[in-house]
């Protein structure tokens, strides 16, 4: 982890080295000991390792850069810490890990000397990313190969790529430096020599060591290693130890707290119940005077109060006996002209709805009688009649006209056929004589 937040940091100081272009090749750092391998031009948001990989690392740069207290905690509700897996997979839900994810870039950007607006919760995602991707453009970033809706899931590769890219980089604006790690030397006894034939001899003896008593005073017989030179020879002598007593107490310690054998009561054993039953009445039979002393002691205050509230309270009432009666005649004429005024109430409500009701009548009558006026005083009705009159005065004189000329052409017409009987008459006439 800190082998690649040093990569990190060395790839943001060469670039800023060499004015915002890398050439050659970057090679790893040197307690990788792995081969070198490009570099991309300028500072790269592109994912070097798994996105649960990169989260981890994030964190901790996350905690160089005091985020718990400078980004976590400035927010209201606080902003929970930040798990080693949120930014790795989906969330159940997905706004708010993209608005943790839009509010972590805003403060690392804040960090890296640049002011970006914060985007809020219920912003339009694919403008907020499409604006994160170009303030990283404008800090040097080379452009991703990643689209903006990459950034708008709020997790996977490409989220955690560009905020480990910004937390090298605030790293590097704080001008915090990776050093190598230091190791506190440990104070030990140098152990002694082992003796291999020794340890074998020792642990041979201690497998063929009989059972014994702790009471019995008896020899110990131990058998030397069977090299094929002879029968065993049995050692009447005591056993010494070839052990550091220093380097035997200090194993000690430290295997001591291991050894210790911690024994769980049961809860529901009746030896438990008696005994923390036996414990508690105990408790409670000293502690019983003392409380009973305090509670006496409170039971006369709170008496002695009561009592002095009962004789104010009566002397309160023998000096306003006067008031009292007054207020109570007062009272109720009060109720009195309650009463009455309720009754006078009553009285308006149905003289209003008696009112209601004759204005709607005077209303309706009124109406009617406008329109009998207005019917009245309207001319239009004469002018159609005269206007029919005049119509029919001249239908009437066509019609005489009519009459006219067809009893002039009946009149011609009885007239020739008169001329005509008068002419054949004379002709018969003439015939007959």
């Amino acid at each position: 982890m800190a082998s690649h937040a040093r990569r990190s940091m060395s790839r943001s100081r060469q670039y800023s080295d060499s004015g915002g272009d890398l050439d050659g090749d970057a090679t790893m750092g040197p307690e990788t000991g792995a081969p070198g391998r490009a570099a991309p031009s300028g500072r790269s948001v592109e994912p070097e390792a798994p996105a649960d990989v990169l989260v981890e690392f994030i964190v901790e740069k996350l905690k160089l850069l005091n985020y718990e207290k400078e980004f976590c905690k400035r927010r209201r509700p606080p902003w929970p810490p930040l798990a080693r897996t949120y930014f790795a997979y989906p969330s159940n839900n997905a706004n708010e890990q993209l608005f943790y994810f839009t509010s972590l870039v805003t403060f690392l950007l804040s960090l890296s000397g640049r002011r970006f607006k914060e985007p809020g919760q219920f912003d339009d995602p694919n403008a907020t990313c499409t604006n994160i991707l170009m303030e990283l453009q404008n800090l040097g970033f080379a452009p991703p190969s990643f689209p903006p809706a990459k950034l708008k899931q709020g997790y996977g590769d490409a989220v955690c790529g560009v905020l480990d890219g910004l937390a090298s980089l605030a790293l590097e604006k704080q001008k915090f430096v990776f050093r190598a790690p230091v190791y506190k030397s440990e104070s030990y006894p140098e152990e002694a020599e082992a003796d291999e034939e020794g340890d074998e001899d020792d642990i041979l003896d201690e497998a063929m060591m009989p059972d014994l008593d702790d009471d019995d005073d008896a020899l110990v017989g131990v058998t030397s290693r069977d090299t094929g030179a002879g029968p065993s020879i049995a050692l009447q002598a005591p056993l010494e130890s070839k052990v550091d007593p220093a380097e035997w107490k200090l194993e000690l310690e430290r295997v001591g707290p291991q050894l210790r054998l911690t024994v769980v009561a049961d809860v529901k054993d009746w030896r438990t119940h008696l005994e923390q039953a036996s414990q508690q009445h105990g408790e409670i039979a000293k502690s019983l005077p003392e409380g009973k002393g305090q509670l006496d002691k409170v039971e006369s205050e709170v008496a002695a109060a009561l009592e002095k509230l009962s004789t104010r309270e009566k002397y309160i009432n023998s000096q306003f006996v006067e008031l009292t009666q007054d207020y109570r005649t007062k009272r109720d004429v009060l109720s009195e002209k309650q009463e009455a005024y309720n009754k006078s109430m009553d009285s308006i409500a149905k003289l209003t709805d008696e009112l209601a009701h004759i204005s709607e009548r005077l209303e309706s009558i009124k109406q009617t009688m406008d329109e009998r006026g207005n019917d009245i005083s309207d001319s239009s009705p004469l002018v159609k009649i005269k206007k029919a009159i005049e119509a029919l005065k001249s239908e009437l004189k066509q019609m005489e006209v009519r009459i006219g000329v067809a009893e002039h052409t009946l009149l011609q017409v009885n007239l020739k056929r008169r001329d005509k009987g008068a002419l054949n008459g004379a002709y018969n006439k003439e015939e007959l004589y």
